[in-house]
């Protein structure tokens, strides 16, 4: 597997999740109601990923859900941060003391997973599949864990506690989806985006190979908070 950056490799995982039909159906809505409705949806997913309400699988769900509007909206909103301006108000709104981790607080988070589910469907005509579009999203995701971990493995990026974190995490990661989907052939693709990476001539190793490792970080420790997991001392 040749290297490449992080941002490339991201990229291109949205690329390949879907057949975007949201260029005809964009037209007809209006921007406005879409950030709107948008800012609902990233309130209620920072919402659950403090007080974790909702089923694994309907957190797996909404993080699907959410990273297809991404994936969507950003050919929308093409050259101006309007996904990461309203997630940061999202973020802050979701931290407010009126939200106590509660039913209403519940009822919100399952109201905003309905919109996301309601705007995927008008933007990109996907609807979520449960143990199956939840399964392609989560190997894609530990398959840029793995290539991180290989490339460090390699390059050296990292300080030693984030690398630990970083394989530490990788092997619970993968064990817990092994758990969840009893796919061997998913953790097998998994296995090999390390083996691929991690037999990367050190020659290699650069600025992009160091975007990457520090991402491939970042996911770990976001994967590890979603599948309710987390590291020694936490």
């Amino acid at each position: 597997m040749k290297i490449v950056s992080g941002v490339s490799f991201i990229c291109a995982l949205a690329l390949t999740a879907f057949a975007p039909s949201y260029a005809e159906e964009s037209k007809k809505l209006n921007s406005n109601e879409v950030i709107q409705e948008y800012g609902k949806i990233a309130t209620g997913i920072a919402l659950e990923e403090r007080c974790l309400l909702l089923s694994p699988l309907a957190t797996r769900e909404y993080y699907w859900q959410q990273y297809m509007l991404d994936a969507a909206l950003n050919k929308v909103f093409s050259g101006a941060p309007v996904l990461n301006m309203v997630r940061g108000s999202a973020l802050q709104t979701s931290r407010d003391e009126r939200f106590k981790c509660d039913a209403e607080s519940q009822e919100f988070i399952e109201r905003s997973l309905q919109r996301a589910r309601d705007l995927n469907q008008k933007l990109t005509g996907q609807v979520f599949e449960p143990n199956v579009s939840d399964q392609v999203f989560d190997q894609e995701r530990l398959i840029i864990v793995a290539s991180a971990a290989g490339i460090n493995a390699v390059c050296k990026h990292l300080l030693p506690e984030y690398d630990e974190q970083l394989n530490v995490g990788l092997e619970a990661l993968t064990k817990s989806f092994e758990e969840i989907y009893t796919d061997k052939v998913g953790t097998d693709a998994i296995s090999k985006a390390y083996q691929e990476t991690s037999n990367e001539p050190n020659t290699s190793c650069g600025d992009g190979t160091r975007q990457q490792a520090l991402q491939g970080w970042q996911l770990t420790r976001l994967l590890m908070k979603q599948y309710r997991l987390a590291f020694a001392g936490e």
